[in-house]
């Protein structure tokens, strides 16, 4: 109901934008929001009542800065100038801590689970959003990352390429938050963290009026870890892939409605059953 009225004061206090099919989200004062839709619904100001409003206001306009951050950054192009170089190295570095990078573009990008020779190519569909989902599930869990590397690329007949995986995931993960299918999260995420909260990658905080996007990272990660799970219990095929994750997205987009990610809508009678090691 909240997100509903508040759509409806955005669109009253922004109709040119909205109108030509802009983003949802601008910067808005949430006080101004606030009385305008205490008036719509005569809500008495001052009031609890009212109190809970602007709060829960607040956290709305937070969740979609971090869907409109996220978006931009989609449409963003990988760079072609070597802006990216660093991220892409430092990728590797975390994925294949044993072996040095021969050069930025080669066969040897398949070895984490990229499709060309060049990742930028692969990116391209989700452009530096995928770059930074996948830097951030490397840099969260580091040792395991290189780990579930080599579970997806040498797993034998059931490999599969993990980097497109993630970028699969990291779409999937775009789709659930610009239909509003990932609002449970977002709102939990930020309620729980305040709005200086530090985050674990450094690209995490964006230019973009201090967005944290660390919560929708973190949620494509999840993804990523539920589906190499799921992968290596269903012994799928490389010539399954695009079919599985599609099967995959389709079972997880009810339950994640619901504000409810593992392996239970995969058909596994609990959450903890075939989950990945994290550790």
């Amino acid at each position: 109901m909240l997100l509903n009225v508040a759509d409806l004061a955005l669109l009253a206090a922004a109709p040119p934008r909205l109108s030509q099919g802009g983003s949802l989200y601008r910067p808005a004062d949430a006080d101004s929001l606030s009385q305008s839709i205490a008036v719509s619904e005569g809500i008495e100001v001052p009031s609890l009542e009212y109190d809970l409003l602007s709060t829960a206001l607040e956290r709305v306009l937070r969740t979609y800065a971090i869907v409109d951050v996220v978006q931009e950054l989609a449409e963003t192009q990988f760079p072609s100038d070597g802006s990216a170089d660093g991220q892409l190295k430092e990728l590797w570095s975390i994925l294949k801590p044993e072996a040095e990078l021969p050069s930025m573009s080669g066969k040897h990008w398949q070895e984490v689970g990229f499709q060309n020779v060049s990742p930028a190519t692969d990116f391209r569909g989700v452009g530096m959003l995928g770059m930074q989902a996948f830097l951030y599930f490397a840099r969260t869990y580091r040792d395991r990352a290189a780990e579930i590397v080599d579970e997806a690329i040498g797993g034998g007949e059931s490999w599969y390429p993990l980097a497109l995986a993630s970028i699969h995931m990291t779409a999937f993960a775009l789709d659930l938050a610009t239909s509003r299918d990932l609002q449970l999260f977002l709102l939990r995420a930020v309620q729980t963290r305040p709005e200086t909260a530090s985050a674990a990658s450094s690209d995490a905080l964006t230019k973009d009026a201090d967005v944290d996007i660390e919560p929708f990272l973190r949620i494509a990660s999840d993804l990523l870890l539920l589906f190499h799970s799921h992968w290596r219990q269903g012994g799928f095929t490389v010539m399954q892939f695009e079919q599985t994750s599609k099967a995959f997205q389709a079972a997880l987009r009810p339950w994640i409605r619901r504000g409810i990610l593992d392996g239970r809508a995969l058909g596994w009678e609990t959450w903890e059953e075939g989950a990945v090691k994290l550790e």
